[in-house]
């Protein structure tokens, strides 16, 4: 380039540049300068795939076995027999025993009230005086009857011959005799005693009182014969094998008693002796637990609440699984192979908080997932998180808190 050039270059830049109309313009040269300085010297953009995991879930391996189920329930111990003690007549309370109080135990054949016998005693004597009447007057027609038929004649009647005055004399004497053995009952049992023994409740009555035929004077119960009224659903009975018995027998299911009594858990043994006919509303059966007071370190008394433990029949064939691994009320998860997952039905017969007892649909050596996480996909492929070693089925018992 010339110098005359250069010159007419360098002119044309500082007018350019001083020139308020071109300013903006060069501002946005350099701009457009550093941009691009920026974008040539940005390190390179590196794009990369997800990867994507598997998930990882806890197995449990299937084995079959033999359980012998225990099954819960609850009831309210009481006192197989229990008697209101009440005199059959009315009179005057004369005798009251020290043992005639609420928590007294008795004795059978213990004397625990007396009536007044004198009306008593009255009451006997005129019925005696009435069946000697009826027998004096049963003599009286007897020989009026042997009268009338010695010569009686071709039309004499029954009437004549003393037929119906015979029948109305002999029934006049039974009915003083039956008359005269009530009154003898009533002095008897004007004398109240223990028909077995027992402990006495709600005893209400003193000396002196003026007591009425049928008045509640206190309440008898056993002490040595208690039971417990169990409810169970009504699926639990073939569990608990209460069909085996004929009509007439007896069951025979042990049953184990806790409650809390004295201020301690105490523990009572039982027998579930029979059950009651028929299933409630709510589908539930009732069963009675005959209990030995003396089974316990104290005996078993009325109202103790006690949680029962029902002794089932032995089952055979039966797969323990996690009750966790249950996807919906009859899924659960299997694991092949591949390690993917697909559903399998699976029919159970009883459950509790921890536990499901499948009869069919597993087979042994099999892996499900113990846990039921319904929002995975048939077929998804999963890692194993770990592997425990399989439960010995065949010496499991269950405690059972409940039929869902």
């Amino acid at each position: 380039m010339s110098r005359n050039n250069m010159k007419l270059a360098r002119a044309f830049f500082r007018r350019w540049v001083s020139d308020p109309r071109y300013a903006s313009g060069w501002v946005l040269a350099v701009l457009l300068l550093v941009l691009a300085g920026i974008y040539a010297t940005a390190p390179e953009t590196v794009i990369r795939g997800a990867s994507l995991v598997a998930p990882e879930f806890r197995i449990h391996e299937v084995e079959l076995g033999s359980v012998t189920l225990e099954l819960d329930s609850q009831g309210t111990a009481r006192a197989r027999d229990r008697l209101g003690l009440a005199f059959r007549a009315a009179g005057e309370v004369v005798e009251v025993s020290d043992n005639f109080a609420n928590g007294a135990w008795v004795k059978q054949g213990e004397t625990l009230v007396r009536l007044d016998p004198v009306p008593f005693e009255l009451e006997v004597a005129q019925r005696r005086h009435d069946l000697a009447a009826a027998r004096l007057h049963l003599e009286q027609v007897q020989a009026n009857a042997k009268i009338a038929r010695r010569n009686p004649s071709r039309n004499a009647t029954d009437f004549a011959l003393q037929v119906p005055q015979l029948k109305e004399a002999e029934a006049r004497v039974d009915v003083a005799q039956a008359a005269l053995r009530k009154a003898e009952s009533d002095l008897a049992r004007a004398t109240m005693v223990a028909p077995f023994s027992g402990r006495l409740e709600q005893v209400q009555v003193t000396e002196g009182q003026s007591v009425t035929a049928g008045q509640p004077l206190g309440q008898l119960f056993s002490s040595d014969r208690m039971e417990v009224r169990l409810p169970v659903p009504d699926e639990w009975l073939d569990l608990l094998a209460v069909f085996g018995a004929g009509p007439g027998q007896a069951l025979e299911v042990p049953v184990t008693l806790e409650g809390r009594f004295g201020g301690k858990e105490r523990q009572w043994q039982g027998t579930i002796t029979r059950r009651e006919s028929g299933i409630s509303r709510n589908q539930m059966s009732w069963l009675i637990a005959e209990v030995d007071a003396d089974s316990g370190s104290v005996p078993l008394e009325p109202r103790v609440f006690l949680q029962a433990r029902i002794q089932g029949r032995k089952l055979s064939g039966i797969a323990v699984i996690p009750r966790s691994a249950m996807i919906s009320h009859n899924e659960v998860w299997l694991l092949d192979p591949s390690s993917r997952i697909y559903r399998r039905e699976v029919t159970w017969i009883y459950r509790d908080d921890d536990s499901v007892y499948v009869s069919k649909g597993l087979q042994p050596g099999e892996q499900i997932l113990r846990e039921g996480n319904s929002h995975l996909l048939e077929g998804s492929q999963i890692r194993v998180l770990e592997k425990p070693p399989a439960d010995n089925a065949s010496s499991i018992v269950a405690s059972a808190g409940g039929v869902d």
